[in-house]
């Protein structure tokens, strides 16, 4: 029937369309992990070239969270506003930029800015590349689409601080920066592949993403000092307070302004906003423990660095691997399913690791962190299901982006946390764990920590309600729009 042969040949152009621009934005969520993945290993090195010490090498790490995690609900804003593909094309052509330049660059302080401005590059990557799978992409195969781009994080993270120890020992630091600077060839496809941008008709308030500014700059400020100055120290303290002020203004401008820069309707809604206390929480579980564990192997274990990459290797792979399958099982049964599995297959893991992983042999601690590698790759994919039912189409990039803020956050809060819990438990000798005998006690504290936030996310996870994502799809649903859907 001819009505028949229409809908077997219009689905197949629109799929061929959609591989191509989750590949390209795959590629692109890629680098933006290995860049900073591959780039921590070389710091003795720059270090010693500039005659820089520990604490001013701090910086170059430092600026770069830092403008990271501002710039990522910014660029989601800015999609919004102008265009998800137009913001995306800006940030990768400023982070291309950036690395040209910082392989050069003559001084430190000139690297320092040349790496502050891949940050603000790379900050579109997260929330725009997720917002345009989201808003172009239908929900019967956004699941496995988002699964796709999620594997490519545990590949970056799994494959940078090899491949940069590699290049730095063989060629130099700076062709790290000539390796980033690669991602400047996906331009010219993003222009091909992604649908054409139309500006929306609301205003941008500048003042109301300043103040949020303000809150996450304040929040990393201090973040970044508890290690080394402690928590009562005013240097936690004082941009903690600052961050406090912007919140408070922040929330009386969304009451005030006509069409602030957070909308009401994302903060009214229950739902959006326990997935991002759930992101929070859960990052920040995941990071501690990946600063955990190699600290461990080191302190207890006494291996040497290229042992315990290979030991942490396995459950990177296992996170990869199952994060499309996850995608796909999100596509047929909803994403609060294997959300709610994925977290208690990390707890499980972490609960295994506390008792009887903590001071006992690097085969075990590497067979046991595949069941939180497995878990992550679990969360990842269901969450970002989860959280793109929420979202109006016409608020995808601010959602994802203020989403994959609170996941930035979490995982610097929970590294500062874990390592500051670790410093004063690391002497003990009796350890909280009433399961955990021998060696590692304060490392076996640790990790109970990192346990309790991810128990209290999978509370949360329980409250949520949300609609389970539908398999069928009307075929005008996946016709290739003429531009992106804005608001009316």
């Amino acid at each position: 029937m001819a009505g028949g042969a229409t809908q077997i040949e219009m689905p197949a152009q629109v799929h061929v369309r959609e591989r191509a621009v989750v590949a390209l934005l795959s590629v692109c969520v890629f680098f933006s992990v290995l860049n900073t993945s591959m780039f921590n290993v070389s710091l003795p090195e720059i270090g010693r070239e500039f005659a820089v010490s520990p604490a001013r090498l701090g910086w170059i790490v430092t600026a770069y969270s830092l403008l990271f995690g501002v710039s990522t609900p910014f660029y989601g804003r800015l999609g919004d506003r102008y265009g998800l593909r137009r913001m995306l094309i800006t940030g990768l052509s400023l982070f291309s930029v950036a690395s040209l330049l910082a392989a050069i660059a003559p001084t430190y302080p000139l690297l320092v800015i040349c790496r502050a401005l891949q940050a603000i590059g790379t900050g579109a990557i997260p929330s725009l590349g997720t917002a345009l799978i989201i808003r172009h992409v239908p929900e019967a195969r956004r699941g496995a689409a988002l699964g796709i781009t999620a594997a490519t994080v545990g590949a970056g993270a799994a494959l940078g601080p090899t491949l940069g120890g590699l290049i730095t020992q063989f060629l130099s630091w700076r062709a790290l920066f000539g390796v980033s600077a690669l991602l400047g060839l996906a331009v010219p496809f993003a222009r091909r592949l992604l649908p054409p941008s139309r500006p929306a008709d609301s205003r941008l308030d500048l003042p109301g993403g300043l103040l949020l500014t303000g809150v996450v700059a304040g929040l990393l400020i201090g973040i970044t000092n508890i290690e080394r100055h402690g928590l009562d120290s005013g240097l936690v303290l004082g941009p903690w307070m600052a961050s406090l002020l912007s919140l408070l203004l922040l929330g009386w401008r969304i009451r005030t302004v006509p069409d602030p820069f957070v909308p009401p309707s994302l903060l009214g809604n229950r739902a959006y906003l326990l997935a991002g206390a759930i992101a929070f929480l859960q990052s920040g579980a995941h990071f501690g423990m990946l600063v955990l564990v190699p600290l461990l192997l080191d302190r207890v274990n006494r291996l040497p660095a290229f042992e315990i990459g290979l030991a942490m290797l396995p459950s990177a792979a296992v996170m990869s691997l199952l994060s499309p399958l996850a995608g796909r099982l999100a596509d047929r049964l909803g994403g609060l399913l294997p959300m709610r599995a994925g977290l208690a297959l990390w707890a499980a893991g972490m609960v295994l690791l506390s008792s009887v992983g903590a001071g006992r042999s690097a085969v075990l601690v590497a067979g046991l962190l595949i069941l939180c590698g497995a878990g992550m790759g679990l969360v990842n994919s269901a969450s970002t299901v989860v959280v793109s039912a929420l979202l109006p189409s016409e608020r995808v990039g601010l959602g994802i982006g203020l989403y994959n803020m609170q996941f930035f956050l979490g995982s610097a809060f929970g590294a500062a946390l874990t390592t500051t819990v670790l410093e004063a438990r690391e002497p003990a000798v009796d350890g909280w764990n009433p399961l955990h005998s021998g060696a590692g006690a304060g490392f076996s504290d640790a990790f109970l920590i990192t346990l309790a936030a991810s128990l209290v996310a999978s509370l949360l996870a329980a409250l949520i309600r949300a609609e389970r994502p539908r398999a069928e799809q009307a075929w005008s649903a996946e016709l290739p729009q003429g531009g992106e859907r804005c608001p009316s």
